[in-house]
């Protein structure tokens, strides 16, 4: 069976490119999700519960804000994995062939953008399945702080 895909057009710098985001494997996805969902959790960060029952659009209209909760590095490591979902269609003449991004092939940071709030809505599923897996685990495994008592008076 084939991957899900989606196709997307953008202007950038001026030209339009076409670009292919393709679904990584179930495998590649849960381990994905994963990941990110413990790297959110680490941060005090709880998704929330609207936006997961939302699905789609709920989710997919708060990746920037999730990473920017993240540490560098774990917010690079997700995004790069997002990344290599992608590929772009050089050759007008010929759709069919395309390869991976490189960091030449974008040049506005808007179009950049699209490309990865549309590689994350494609992977949705998988964090709103992570999320559920690994959330309630967490919170009955990490204490809650009590409150400092207030000072005698």
């Amino acid at each position: 069976m084939a991957l899900k895909q989606t196709e997307l057009t953008l202007t950038d710098g001026g030209v339009d490119k076409r670009f292919i985001i393709t679904r990584m494997t179930a495998m590649q996805a849960d381990r994905w999700a994963r990941h990110l969902v413990t790297a959110l959790t680490r941060a005090g960060v709880q998704l929330p519960s609207e936006a997961m029952e939302m699905g789609m659009a709920g989710l997919g209209g708060i990746a920037q804000a999730l990473y920017g909760q993240l540490d560098d590095e774990a917010a690079d490591v997700a995004i790069a994995e997002l990344r290599k979902t992608v590929k772009i269609a050089r050759d007008p003449s010929n759709p069919a062939a395309t390869s991976g991004l490189t960091e030449f092939d974008i040049v506005d940071a808007e179009a950049l953008g699209k490309l990865d709030q549309e590689a994350f809505r494609l992977h949705v599923d998988f964090i709103r399945a992570a999320a559920r897996f690994i959330s309630p685990l967490v919170g009955m495994l990490v204490p809650v702080a009590s409150p400092d008592p207030s000072p005698a008076a």
